[in-house]
Parts: C-alpha cells; sequence; structure tokens
C-alpha cells in the first residue's frame, strides 16, 4: 500500500466498522466503532474552556495564521468531531494529534466542536489575482467541458458546507493546507464508493495541478 493510500484509508474506517460515525447518544454503551461518538448535549461554552491549549497550533478562537494549519473556526461541528474522533483512533495520521486527542473525552469532542462552529470564519489570505480568479471559476461553475464538477455544488457558493451531510466548510482556509489536502484526495485510489471521500477523489480528478492551486487560492480568499 502506497504512503498516500494509508494516509487516506481512515477516510473509509466508518464505513469498514459497520456503524455510524457520529451517533450521538446519552445512555448508551459506549459503540464499538472507534469514531462513533456518545455524548449530551454540546456546550460550546466548555468547550471554550478546553479550546486555550489548541489556540498555539490553530491560532486564537480557532483562526489559523499559519498558512499549513488549519482554522477550525466556523467549522461544522460533524466533521470536527470526526476528525478529533480519528485522531483518537489513531487511524489519521498525526503523532502531535495522537497525543492531544487521546486526552479527549466524547463529550470534550463534542463541546470543542460546537465552540469552533459557533466562531467567525478568519479572514481572507492574500491571494494573486488571475490564481484567485480561475480558482472562483472552477469553485463556482467548474468546466464542463472537462467534466470538472463546481465545488459549489457541495461546499455551497459560500464554501460554509452542509451540517447535516458532513460536507465541511472550506472558506478561507489556510492556502497551504487547502492544497496539501486537495493534492490528497486527487492523488488517492478509489474509495470503492464511500462517500463523501469518494466524491472528492471523482471531483478532483479531472483538475491539473494548475487547477488545484487555483482552487486551493481562492477557497483561502473567499471572504
Amino acid at each position: 500500500m502506497s504512503r498516500l493510500s494509508s494516509r487516506l484509508l481512515w477516510l473509509a474506517a466508518p464505513v469498514v466498522l459497520g456503524t455510524s460515525v457520529l451517533a450521538a447518544t446519552s445512555q448508551k454503551a459506549a459503540p464499538k466503532n472507534p469514531l462513533a461518538l456518545s455524548f449530551k448535549t454540546p456546550s460550546a461554552v466548555r468547550g471554550a474552556s478546553l479550546a486555550g491549549s489548541c489556540a498555539g497550533c490553530h491560532g486564537k478562537t480557532g483562526v489559523s495564521t499559519k498558512a499549513d494549519i488549519p482554522s477550525l473556526a466556523g467549522q461544522i461541528p460533524n466533521y470536527t468531531q470526526f476528525q478529533l474522533a480519528a485522531f483518537r483512533a489513531k487511524l489519521r495520521p498525526s503523532n502531535v494529534m495522537h497525543q492531544v486527542a487521546a486526552k479527549l473525552s466524547d463529550q470534550d469532542i463534542a463541546d470543542l466542536s460546537a465552540y469552533y462552529a459557533a466562531q467567525a470564519v478568519g479572514p481572507a489570505w492574500k491571494a494573486e489575482p488571475a490564481a484567485r480568479a480561475r480558482g472562483q471559476k472552477l469553485f463556482v461553475a467548474g468546466d464542463p467541458a472537462r467534466n470538472v464538477i463546481a465545488c459549489a455544488v457541495c461546499h455551497g457558493a459560500n464554501g460554509r458546507g452542509l451540517n447535516a451531510n458532513h460536507i465541511a466548510s472550506v472558506t478561507n482556509l489556510p492556502p497551504q493546507y487547502a492544497l496539501a489536502v486537495l493534492k490528497e484526495f486527487h492523488e488517492a485510489p478509489s474509495f470503492g464508493g464511500i462517500v463523501p471521500p469518494e466524491t472528492m477523489r471523482i471531483a478532483l480528478k479531472p483538475l491539473t495541478d494548475r487547477d488545484l492551486r487555483d482552487v486551493a487560492t481562492y477557497i483561502s480568499s473567499m471572504k
């Protein structure tokens, strides 16, 4: 298995494990799926008290100032819950995040996710105008002649995603991080029809390296 395949295999884990990804319950026994969470109503207030240790990397209120580290502010809660659960289970690679997430309970993950979802998305990153314009066209309209699907179809015209469908917000993501994620999906092997990762892989496959850079430039500078 290639290094890239190993890095992205965790995205298929919920289906392989055969249970719901984020089944929020209050009284049931802990699910066997390490990505399924059991928690009471999330508290953004409590999440704020937990977020202090995250600020060193992800920035105050989750707005990253580092081009290669994701912002968490404004991210849909389902997506943040999934990422933290995957890091805790050591299914998603990252030695630092493995150590951080290992200390979090299911309720901690839910509360942190609620806190970051309530924070304002960070400011737009500086962008080269021509690259941004090309990226905007691909994001909003796609390129039917090349079978390129518009990113806005799933992520929305404003890039804010959809919590009910576990579609992440991509608005103003740091540019290097955005490009790295786009390249991972672009170069990934098939996920065997598992959505949403397979949807991302298919949507990005027709894009060239320049296209990927342009899209990353645009989504990092949307607002």
